[in-house]
């Protein structure tokens, strides 16, 4: 999910970050850029508090444009960047020894991105898709009760509503509530991504059709469930 970070795309930031549970928080390297990002009024610190309090789990901080002339891979560089950021991230609220990686790439280059970039000799750990694959897996119970907090809503020959399963499973034909408001409703159709589908389980981002209730009835961050 493309989350930008400029600031005229916040709602798209946000809405993609409430669906992730995993997220890369890129920064970059170069002399004045990241210092500008990170302490003059830049997004840098938005972004991970923003992460952490919409229910993003692990966070990848990826230092990108090592290859700059102004850093040559240089690994002073590299622990300045993890030293200004750890503290910060640590009173957004995540663990940094448990749920936070660093990891220094150049994009432009694709170095350390999918291979192991064979540079100075700082660098021995596992490249970007490495770290990606090694992540944990989340336990959804798809046999508990479903939860599906809803993130958007809108009319299109009925109401429809997106947010993600957060768990349980849900199906064609159910009939849910939609709290706070406890409005019976049941459902029509069901889409992952656009295509449509007879069930879906935790984890998805799901689109629902929705019946006996109007859009004018829904806010954003309503639940469904039964």
């Amino acid at each position: 999910l493309d989350a930008p970070g400029h600031r005229n795309y916040v709602p798209n930031m946000i809405a993609g970050a409430c669906q992730a549970d995993v997220g890369v928080l890129v920064i970059s390297a170069r002399k004045g850029e990241f210092e500008t990002g990170f302490e003059r009024g830049g997004q840098t610190r938005e972004h991970a508090l923003l992460a952490k309090t919409l229910g993003v789990r692990l966070l990848l901080v990826v230092v990108n444009k090592m290859d700059d002339p102004t850093v040559e891979w240089s690994e002073e560089r590299f622990a300045e960047c993890r030293d200004k950021l750890t503290p910060f991230l640590k009173g957004c609220g995540y663990n940094v020894k448990k749920d936070v990686v660093f990891v220094p790439i150049s994009a432009l280059t694709a170095a350390n991105v999918i291979e192991r970039y064979q540079g100075p000799a700082w660098l021995d750990g596992p490249c970007f898709l490495e770290i990606l694959d090694a992540l944990p897996t989340v336990e959804r119970n798809k046999d508990s009760a479903l939860r599906l907090p809803i993130l958007s809503k809108y009319k299109d020959m009925g109401t429809i509503v997106e947010g993600k399963v957060e768990q349980g499973t849900i199906k064609v034909g159910d009939k849910l509530f939609v709290m706070p408001n406890r409005a019976p409703v049941e459902v029509q159709q069901l889409w992952l991504d656009q295509d449509e589908v007879s069930y879906l389980v935790g984890g998805e981002n799901a689109r629902v059709k929705l019946k006996d209730i109007s859009d004018e009835d829904i806010m954003p961050g309503f639940i469904l469930t039964p």
